[in-house]
């Protein structure tokens, strides 16, 4: 097969969903049957090998074959892995304004059951060193909300396995506000040529939550032991069950949707400190600067 040429590695609740939905539309890309595809991030399937990478792909005869992990933009292993996979590999990274997305997240994970009840936004902050140490990257995913906006720190990471001329960086504020001209500057830095889109694809992932907190931790974390048994049982079926959109069937009856409430003026305010240096160092070396 083709080698995966094309990686969206993040930010998660940055639009990564809308972005991928616009990649399956076009007729140049080959795109994963499911979006997120963990082989780098998840021990467990990386030393399944590259077989299982590729089995998850249909078609491998397009000129770009991509997929998206979002867990990827945090992960300090994942890069080596892609290097020693694929040198050349387009990573495609969707920003989001780091408040906004840490509290998104942050607002996910409490409603899907990745954090207790009742737990302050500004509380988890003071629990991320701990979580940290944590070497599980989907639970720093899940829990370890400032940091995941950390964007320079990251991309910096990022930088010292792949030249800049390969590293491309979407916002989501021009996802909403001028989706045709991020989606040409996307075109153009793949090599292909731009292609007219649904724009009803853009917003997929709008905030919502589990109406079985039980149900979604079983489809999704992997040392729930139930899980651990039916994902034994279902393995020499693993790509039937992904292409038959079963699994998204059963997230899509067990969603919800949610009130966000606002950010207060202390949670913006202690927020926006703790982002301050990192944007600094992102607009100076970067030129990144988030609108409103």
């Amino acid at each position: 097969m083709n080698k995966v040429n094309a990686l969206i590695i993040g930010a998660g609740r940055s639009g990564t969903t809308s972005l991928f939905a616009y990649l399956e539309q076009h007729p140049e890309i080959a795109c994963s049957i499911t979006k997120e595809v963990h082989y780098f991030s998840v021990d467990d399937l990386y030393k399944r090998g590259e077989s299982y990478l590729h089995s998850l792909f249909e078609s491998n005869n397009k000129k770009i074959i991509a997929t998206a992990d979002t867990y990827l933009l945090m992960d300090a292993i994942a890069p080596q892995r892609i290097k020693l996979y694929n040198p050349d590999m387009k990573i495609i990274i969707m920003l989001r304004e780091p408040v906004a997305r840490a509290y998104s997240n942050f607002n996910y994970s409490v409603n899907f059951g990745h954090e207790k009840e009742g737990i302050g936004f500004l509380e988890t902050i003071a629990l991320e060193k701990e979580r940290l140490q944590n070497l599980n990257i989907v639970d720093k995913n899940n829990q370890c909300h400032f940091y995941g906006s950390l964007y320079h720190q990251h991309i910096s990471f990022w930088k010292k396995y792949f030249p800049m001329e390969q590293i491309i960086i979407l916002q989501l504020s021009d996802l909403k506000n001028n989706p045709e001209t991020l989606y040409h500057a996307l075109c153009s830095k793949l090599g292909i040529k731009f292609q007219p889109f649904d724009k009803s694809a853009i917003g997929l992932n709008a905030a919502s939550g589990a109406k079985s907190k039980w149900l979604q931790q079983l489809l999704l974390n992997r040392d729930n032991p139930v899980r651990k048994v039916l994902s034994f049982m279902l393995r020499p079926f693993r790509n039937l069950v992904i292409k038959s959109g079963f699994i998204d069937k059963i997230h899509a009856i067990n969603k919800k949707k949610v009130a966000i409430k606002p950010l207060t003026m202390e949670e913006q305010a202690t927020a926006a400190q703790y982002f301050q240096h990192d944007l600094k160092l992102l607009a100076q070396e970067f030129g990144i600067i988030f609108k409103n």
